[in-house]
């Protein structure tokens, strides 16, 4: 019986992850009802929608004197061997995945007050937190997730995402 009910869960999250995919009103209506955390999958990875932006994590420290410049997390750059040896790749995919699932569902999740039990953003926010920080005194901290579009030397930097200030321990 364990393995009817296990192969059922199983299945329903496989058929929900791949409906999750495809950008149908009524199932998207249904996700927002009833996955709060955001636990089915999405990916912007494959035709016909591939990514096509480049993402941005950023961070700034909240003193007593005020909030400070936004830093920015870096990510391993690719190189020409990336074919042979890409460990960065893991950073990057996460990244995206992340910042996929926050902006997605944020308007939805910030008005039901459930955005900051989600999955993505305990991962960016951790993330984040692990980042030194850029004064001594810092008691806040708050990150933005900015988006660029284009090529040089017209390519556009658009905000996506701003959390709320953190405080720090």
């Amino acid at each position: 019986m364990r393995h009817v009910v296990t192969a059922l869960i199983l299945g329903a999250v496989f058929g929900g992850s791949v409906l999750n995919q495809f950008h149908l009103p009524w199932w998207q209506r249904i996700v927002a009802r009833f996955d709060r955390i955001v636990f089915l999958p999405y990916w912007a990875f494959f035709a016909p929608n591939p990514g096509f932006a480049g993402v941005h994590l950023v961070f700034r420290d909240r003193t007593p004197a005020g909030l400070g410049e936004w830093s920015e997390i870096p990510l391993p750059s690719t190189t020409a061997w990336r074919w042979l040896w890409n460990p960065g790749r893991y950073e990057r995919k996460a990244l995206q995945d992340y910042l996929s699932g926050l902006t997605r569902y944020a308007a939805q999740l910030r008005q039901a007050r459930t955005l900051e039990l989600t999955d993505a953003y305990v991962a960016v926010l951790a993330w984040v937190e692990a980042q030194p920080r850029t004064a001594p005194d810092a008691t806040h901290r708050q990150f933005a997730i900015l988006q660029t579009v284009g090529h040089r030397p017209s390519r556009e930097l658009r905000p996506v995402f701003l959390s709320r200030e953190h405080p720090r321990g």
